[in-house]
């Protein structure tokens, strides 16, 4: 007979609810979270990338994947995981945005998952004005109540190291449990962990640095500026350090005036020192702003603008790859959020759920990076003579540019042999010679290619 008690331990460096895993001490859950907070809000790189992620947040879509030859039952379970994403306060765009303006940042996101019955006769209790537009008297989820960082006191550890719950404490309110059956809690870069594996731990570093560098900048460019020079032969009293004092400010400073008046036997000059360092520091503080970006896959973004240097060739390949990245970031989310939502929704209704072929699956649609029309040239020329192409490729391959629309024209009334063909000027004939061009440029992509270029 196999043993069936679990003997080992996770390994994760925990005590009294802490975990303890971060290199420094300044790192660790709840005392970092201020400063994760003001490095996502204020950090120059760390802003970049965040407003970048909040604007591709626009075009991710949570869907539900049915399996092959789904029946009947599959389908009324995707449509009921669909509608209750839909249904939920908020929407999934909130939780999108929400989701994705904290995890890749703190490491670690939790949000309560609060059922709501779908009936015109139920009320949620309190002042809660949320109402179901279902009437079919399942229950769905009136919201995914997100429960920021700010709040987080410790963790609730089992004996085996682990989590059962996120503990919150928020003066002067007592400490509340989540437990962890009644949440969604998603991480980012250390499953393991319920903290997750920030890239703000390594930012922190980098920060410093360029924090250290960009103050001796700012102390050399104000040594640079000159400093006044006095030469006297008489033994200085407070009173005449008080005259140099304010002779100094009146040349130094612009809103002065410039100018000074000196007592006998003193003379000023202004004197020029040559910041010979200035350009290698701000060398410095440009490499490690590009390593904090870098730590995201986004240096692309400082290519040519802040650098100085760099090829749009380098700036396609990168944004590629970062785009790879951003999608496996998300399917990952996807993957954790299909787990515990699908499995929560089948718990509260079992009838829904029973007689699947297999359940549905939530996953995200992966973004594509736009193709211009050289490049979309380029990727036809060596096989449009050996691959066939039908009215879905033709689709497909507009919806690449970004500009045309994903649908092909009605071509049903495309004039052909001797018939007689539409005006000009009617919405027909229109749409008419729109498809007849696409499929042109489609099928002549060096006549595309030099129309981009002369372009």
């Amino acid at each position: 007979m196999p043993n069936y008690n679990e003997r080992g331990y996770t390994g994760l460096q925990q005590f009294m609810g802490f975990v303890e895993t971060a290199y420094h001490r300044d790192l660790r859950w709840p005392g970092v979270q201020p400063l994760y907070s003001r490095m996502r809000r204020s950090d120059p790189e760390v802003s970049i990338v965040r407003v970048i992620f909040s604007a591709l947040a626009r075009g991710i879509n949570l869907q539900v994947e049915l399996p092959d030859k789904a029946t009947d039952k599959d389908k009324r379970a995707g449509e009921f995981i669909e509608q209750t994403m839909e249904d939920m306060d908020g929407g999934q765009s909130t939780f999108i945005d929400t989701l994705i303006g904290n995890v890749p940042f703190f490491g670690w996101g939790w949000w309560e998952i609060v059922p709501g019955m779908r009936s015109e006769t139920w009320t949620p209790p309190g002042e809660d004005d949320w109402r179901s537009q279902y009437k079919d008297n399942l229950i769905g989820i009136r919201r995914l109540g997100w429960r920021d960082s700010s709040s987080f006191f410790k963790w609730d550890f089992s004996d085996n190291g682990k989590v059962r719950g996120m503990t919150q404490y928020i003066y002067p309110e007592p400490e509340v449990t989540l437990p962890l059956e009644d949440s969604l809690h998603l991480t980012f870069g250390d499953a393991h962990n319920p903290e997750g594996l920030t890239p703000l731990e390594a930012v922190w570093r980098l920060e410093r640095i360029k924090y250290g560098l960009e103050i001796v900048q700012g102390m050399g460019f104000e040594h640079s500026a000159g400093y006044l020079s006095v030469k006297t032969e008489k033994k200085l009293d407070d009173t005449d350090k008080v005259a140099i004092r304010e002779a100094a400010r009146a040349i130094m400073t612009a809103q002065e005036g410039n100018y000074a008046t000196w007592p006998a036997g003193f003379v000023g000059e202004l004197m020029d020192v040559n910041f010979a360092a200035a350009a290698s520091i701000l060398e410095a503080i440009k490499y490690y702003g590009v390593l904090k970006l870098q730590l995201f896959n986004m240096q692309w973004v400082a290519l040519s603008a802040t650098t100085g240097t760099g090829s749009l060739a380098a700036m396609s390949d990168s944004s590629s790859m970062f785009m790879v990245t951003f999608n496996a970031m998300m399917d990952g989310f996807a993957s954790q959020i299909d787990k515990k939502l699908v499995s929560k929704l089948a718990q509260w209704n079992p009838s829904i759920f029973t007689g699947l072929t297999a359940r549905p699956r939530i996953t995200v649609t992966p973004l594509g990076k736009k193709v211009s029309l050289s490049e979309l040239a380029q990727l036809l020329a060596p096989i449009r003579d050996t691959m066939p192409m039908g009215d879905e490729d033709f689709a497909a391959i507009r919806k690449l540019t970004g500009f045309l629309p994903e649908a092909l024209p009605d071509t049903a009334r495309v004039p052909s042999g001797n018939a007689e063909a539409p005006a000009n000027d009617t919405p027909q004939a229109q749409a008419s010679l729109q498809a007849r061009w696409a499929r042109y440029m489609l099928q002549h992509p060096d006549m595309v290619k030099e129309v981009a270029r002369d372009v």
